[in-house]
């Protein structure tokens, strides 16, 4: 196999282990309710928490792999994620939880900002698109599998095995990257970040598609978080609830290969990505109020991939190359603030109405406010007037 692809499957794979202790809380949440008492809101906070690493390791993880190399701190990362996994396994209740969690997350988000950029020195150039896609898909994807595993391990054994069992999908990753993965033939090392490269319009811009891409996550992340809990009191056991969430998964995998071959060939990718997005709150309606959820879970996960390689690509439309580096930075900073404090807020709200049905109707709120955030960052963007004044453009 080509080195480049080899890299690619290693760190793909090592991304998977990513979305499956990710998705450890929500696909344990309803047995972790009943035996340490926990809350929604508490269940939305520990969603969240794995994330909030983020807020304070996005802008200078590049800095780090520039410093001590890309395959040290990805392996540091795995290394965090697999400790994160046994603290988990290992609480008594909410705090040991906490923990685990942010040990996990720290790792999580370490190993995110440096993979992306492993790939980007072995693909430059030549199929990055294709590549880069194939990694995005993998964070569905361990979500997936542990919406159709991790359920049955904590009601065959307890929760505190599904957490066990994702630090040693972690450890396994570390042992790939350590064994199989090298670096790239004059890959390129991080610039320094200096907010100064940004324009007044970048700025404006960044705040608005991160928000965008924000709202989008929140709402995948609220469904596969806080779905298998509202199955469970609908009859369902917890093996059941999360293969039927599965659901949203797979599909939303084949939908964003799919959308993204649509839009190479017949262009129109804002419109895709609205529509998407419009289709995606309606089928989730549908499941909420009609008969056959299986059907409504299908159709939502086809809809909803159709805006993720639109939301993702627009700071590359804007950012000039200057200030990439650093807009990205400030991009997937957003990104993680969003997705760590608004799992908390909307499960604090669902405590509130004492109804989970509550945190999907949020889904279906910021799922229609993304497709306005899109039409919002490509009007801000095709702005000519706003154009010329950049002192960054020619």
């Amino acid at each position: 196999m080509d080195d480049r692809w080899k890299a690619l499957w290693v760190l793909s794979a090592a991304r998977v282990a990513m979305g499956f202790q990710f998705q450890s809380v929500g696909s344990t949440a309803p047995l972790l309710l009943g035996t340490l008492g926990l809350s929604l809101a508490d269940v939305g906070w520990l969603v969240g928490i794995y994330l909030l690493p983020g807020v304070v390791l996005a802008l200078p993880g590049g800095m780090l792999s520039a410093r001590f190399g890309d395959r040290r701190i990805a392996i540091a990362g795995m290394a965090l994620m697999t400790a994160g996994g046994v603290v988990s396994a290992m609480a008594e209740g909410l705090p040991g939880l906490e923990a685990g969690r942010l040990l996990a997350g720290m790792g999580g988000v370490l190993f995110n900002v440096t993979a992306s950029k492993m790939i980007a020195d072995w693909f430059a150039g030549r199929e990055i698109e294709f590549a880069m896609a194939i990694f995005v898909s993998t964070w569905p994807i361990g979500i997936g599998i542990g919406l159709l595993v991790l359920g049955s391990i904590a009601a065959a054994a307890s929760a505190s095995a599904a957490f066990a069992f994702t630090g040693a999908f972690a450890a396994v990753s570390l042992l790939l990257i350590a064994a199989l993965y090298r670096a790239a033939p004059g890959g390129t090392r991080s610039a320094p970040l200096r907010l100064s490269t940004l324009t007044r319009r970048e700025w404006q811009l960044l705040g608005v598609s991160s928000a965008g891409w924000t709202t989008y996550n929140v709402a995948f992340v609220l469904i596969v978080s806080f779905l298998p809990t509202l199955l469970a009191g609908r009859g369902l056991d917890v093996t059941q609830a999360g293969a039927l969430t599965a659901v949203i998964s797979a599909t939303m995998i084949v939908s964003i290969t799919a959308s993204g071959w649509m839009i190479v060939r017949i262009g129109h990718p804002t419109q895709i990505a609205v529509a998407g997005v419009v289709l995606w709150a309606v089928f989730l309606l549908c499941f909420m109020y009609a008969p056959w959820p299986l059907l409504w879970l299908t159709l939502a996960g086809l809809a909803s991939g159709t805006a993720a390689g639109v939301l993702v690509a627009a700071p590359a439309r804007f950012l000039a190359p200057a200030s990439r580096a650093v807009g990205l930075g400030i991009f997937y900073s957003g990104y993680y603030v969003g997705l760590a404090v608004l799992p908390r807020v909307i499960g604090w709200f669902a405590d509130a109405r004492g109804s989970v049905d509550w945190a999907l109707h949020a889904a279906v709120g910021f799922s229609l406010l993304t497709g306005l955030l899109i039409i919002w960052t490509r009007w801000m963007a095709d702005r000519p007037a706003v154009a010329r004044t950049d002192p960054n453009r020619s």
